[in-house]
């Protein structure tokens, strides 16, 4: 066989080989995803079709490039159902819950939603009362399709803390803190309460001052002047020894983007200009497992200022959805919700007595008060403690 022919059979052979993988995966689809764009075996093992794409990647781009959204959504979906079993067998964890609402989020089809996110329910109702308050306010926040048009939140001693609608948008804000300290002014508070508050503070108290020194990533300097997001959770990541080499260009390319700007889903639009119309942002029910996939990273939207301080005094960096330049919100009516035209995202690696400190992938690293910080940041309460 000539040198001409061998090429020639190669050739046949790769074209043969793509053929089957495409008939492969096709033939996925059809069995694996209903009508409603939900998987229908929850024991499906996506490893062999994940192994058949890649191929079609490098083989076949073109074609690939075509079915790439319905095999992402295909893997998330399979990943989100490992997640909600493991959540809701054996005994209640909290980080397993928050997990695995994440991932159910990020899928972003609403039948799938709606059939996953009740399952987490007796998990949450297995909790004890003080975490069911923390997975109310989280489920708020993050959009979870089954919230009500409003949903209260109760402290551990049955006392309303703040009410959010359904965007996550906090509407009544009756602090558990305040209801303690008036129940304490009153004398209501029992010695023993008192005294196991002390001890649990006690034990909390972070030191008084610490900066983790995370390295600034400009995000202008990559070309990506929406990409505050990207280059916060990059910083973050470094810091903890995480996609090591990794840039900011190469880790924007690995960044979910929601095909319908729904920033609970992935990133509206692109990082890299401003398009107007479109909210230019992913939320923590995105962002999380996105993160996720390269180091540790908690959802811990809802937290006050001081769950913040005790991430960082835990060497935990905080990425966190303040606005620009600590302005007042400049709020907007998307299709997905409400949502803060000049929002902004940094990194939290240091705090002192009466400021936190900051590394902005826009504007550098620097102090500010405590009090204009948590102000910006009070608007959404969004915040990913990376690990």
């Amino acid at each position: 066989m000539s040198k001409a022919q061998q090429k020639a059979f190669k050739v046949d052979q790769q074209q043969l080989q793509a053929a089957k993988k495409i008939f492969s995966v096709q033939d996925t689809f059809n069995t694996e995803l209903g009508e409603d764009q939900v998987l229908k075996d929850e024991g499906f093992k996506i490893q062999a079709f994940n192994n058949d794409f890649t191929y079609l990647q490098a083989h076949k781009a073109k074609f690939a490039a075509t079915i790439k959204d319905k095999a992402t959504l295909l893997d998330r979906e399979v990943k989100a159902v490992a997640l909600v079993k493991a959540a809701t067998t054996g005994d209640p964890d909290q980080t397993k819950i928050d997990q695995a609402r994440d991932a159910i989020n990020a899928v972003g089809v609403k039948a799938f939603k709606d059939k996953y996110l009740p399952k987490l329910d007796d998990a949450i109702k297995n909790l004890p009362k003080d975490q069911q308050a923390e997975q109310a306010k989280k489920q708020a926040v993050a959009g979870d399709s089954q919230i009500s048009a409003s949903t209260r939140i109760y402290d551990k001693d049955g006392n309303e803390v703040s009410t959010y609608d359904k965007y996550g948008n906090q509407i009544d804000n009756s602090s558990a803190t305040q209801t303690a300290d008036k129940q304490a002014a009153s004398g209501q508070s029992s010695s023993a309460s008192t005294a196991q508050s002390q001890n649990s503070s006690q034990k909390a108290q972070p030191i008084a001052s610490k900066v983790l020194g995370v390295s600034f990533i400009s995000q202008e300097a990559a070309g990506a002047p929406e990409g505050c997001e990207a280059a916060s959770a990059l910083e973050a990541l470094h810091y903890k020894g995480h996609a090591a080499g990794m840039s900011l260009a190469s880790f924007l390319k690995t960044m979910p983007i929601a095909a319908n700007g729904n920033p609970y889903q992935g990133f509206g639009g692109t990082p890299y200009a401003v398009v107007d119309g479109v909210y230019q942002s992913i939320f923590p029910s995105a962002f999380t497992p996105w993160v996720a996939g390269f180091g540790g990273a908690s959802n811990i939207s809802g937290s006050s200022l001081d769950g913040i301080i005790r991430q960082i005094a835990a060497g935990n960096p905080v990425v966190a959805w303040v606005t620009l330049n600590y302005q007042g919100p400049q709020w907007h009516r998307y299709d997905w919700g409400n949502g803060i035209d000049n929002a902004h995202v940094v990194t939290v690696d240091g705090y002192n007595g009466d400021s936190m400190h900051i590394v902005d992938p826009e504007n550098g690293t620097y102090w500010i008060s405590k009090s204009a910080f948590n102000a910006a940041y009070s608007y959404m309460k969004f915040a990913v403690a990376i690990s």
